[in-house]
């Protein structure tokens, strides 16, 4: 994927919120909602892997 910008993360932790609430457990995987959302927290989850990464803790 390529280089993720903060704007870009910024948007898609905007858009997350905005698509909680219309997708469930029982919303079907492919409804356009639900398929946005994945690709929205795919997003943010490569920007904070790059960004915040968890490190070895002792």
């Amino acid at each position: 994927m390529a280089k993720i910008t903060k704007e870009q993360y910024e948007f898609a932790l905007a858009r997350i919120e905005e698509l909680l609430p219309m997708v469930d457990d029982n919303t079907p995987a492919n409804d356009r909602n639900a398929v946005e959302l994945t690709m929205m927290s795919d997003v943010v989850i490569d920007y904070e892997k790059e960004h915040f990464p968890i490190g070895n803790r002792p």
